[in-house]
């Protein structure tokens, strides 16, 4: 259980970094722009020793004397921040005191010392319509029995909604389903970049590779230095010319992009083989799994973006608690400390109610099956 972080956060000039994988390479920029990054540090002594934007990267048995004289914000995805946390828990140092994770040094330091409401990453689906039928989708879109586009005028009035109370958000995702079947997704781009793109750290948007980008979305993402999450599956679908040629035109248009390979997905289990978690239970399961990207879609912000799918889909039928109604806040400082503590799992019952019968990305969840099979 993470701890609050101590008064003597509130000075600090530097930090060190540790987690040097997708997290930190999408997101440091922030954080080198606010403050002088020390070193970063990784236990994975294949991606020590370098550099990385003019920082020097070392391995943590090299530097583990010396991280105690230094405040550290751990970037990896939440399972490993766990994981993390206990490494450093052995070096004698303390989560809120000595360490915390990115998303609660952006939710509370920004907060606390500059009154700044700052969001680690928010995703929001423009479409439930996808290329593939993937049986096990974290977002459930082969389950969708009527699906959903959106326009850009959904998605800014979303935007607009948010940055209401919100000042900065670090990385903002547009997926789907398959982004790249909304027709409008070029002109969403546009019109984010052209209002937001001030207070967004990074555009990024998540693929699969199965469509080509056309020139329009190549020019409007070049404008707005726009990041391709690649998702492979070419392994397992038949697809890798496709996705070969889709990877290509990003990349030979200087486009910042990553290509994910997943062997293997966790198995939610919802919603064919629903898990029941015991009350009181339930909130240390959410916790676990503790997505560090939050929902934003109908007016509503989610701590968990994958139960306003479940909800979308009329799989289950969510309560209030499970999200924040940006439509009803005063404009206010209430309101602000209202989406921190949503986007740190704080609410009113504890936990959210999909999460009573979902398995999660946490570290409890041990079941797993073959990504991308189809139905």
């Amino acid at each position: 259980m993470k701890n609050k972080l101590i008064d003597d956060w509130k000075d600090i000039s530097e930090l060190v970094i540790y987690g040097f994988g997708k997290v930190a390479h999408d997101n440091i920029d922030f954080l080198k722009n606010n403050f002088n990054i020390v070193y970063i540090v990784d236990s994975n002594k294949e991606k020590c020793n370098c550099e990385f934007k003019g920082i020097s990267v070392k391995h943590v048995s090299d530097v583990k004397d010396d991280l105690k004289n230094h405040k550290i914000v751990i970037m990896t995805a939440n399972r490993n921040a766990a994981l993390v946390g206990e490494d450093l828990e052995k070096f004698g140092l303390k989560s809120g005191k000595d360490f915390c994770s990115m998303e609660q040094f952006l939710t509370e330091w920004f907060w606390n010392y500059k009154k700044k409401v700052c969001l680690m990453e928010v995703h929001s689906t423009i479409t439930s319509r996808c290329t593939l039928k993937c049986k096990h989708c974290n977002m459930f879109m082969p389950y969708y029995k009527e699906h959903v586009d959106y326009t850009a005028k959904d998605i800014l009035e979303d935007l607009e909604l948010l940055f209401r109370h919100v000042d900065y958000i670090v990385a903002y995702e547009i997926l789907g389903g398959e982004p790249l079947i909304n027709g409008e997704l070029a002109d969403m781009i546009r019109q984010i970049g052209d209002r937001y793109g001030n207070r967004i750290g990074n555009i990024g948007i998540i693929t699969n590779g199965t469509l080509l980008p056309d020139e329009q979305l190549i020019e409007i993402s070049k404008k707005y230095n726009v990041k391709y999450d690649f998702s492979d599956y070419t392994d397992v679908v038949d697809y890798k010319k496709r996705f070969d040629s889709a990877v290509k035109i990003v990349s030979d248009a200087g486009l910042r992009y990553s290509v994910n390979r997943s062997l293997r997905w966790c198995d939610f289990g919802f919603p064919v083989n629903n898990r029941m978690y015991d009350f009181d239970k339930v909130r240390e399961h959410m916790l676990s799994c503790g997505p560090i990207f939050h929902g934003l879609n109908d007016g509503k912000y989610y701590y968990c973006h994958v139960s306003w799918s479940a909800d979308k889909a009329k799989l289950l039928k969510n309560v209030s608690d499970d999200y924040i109604d940006l439509r009803t806040l005063d404009d206010d400082d209430r309101a602000k400390e209202a989406i921190l503590e949503h986007s740190n799992g704080n609410m009113a019952k504890g936990f959210v109610k999909l999460c009573k019968i979902c398995g999660g990305c946490g570290n409890d969840n041990t079941e797993f099956v073959k990504a991308a099979e189809q139905m």
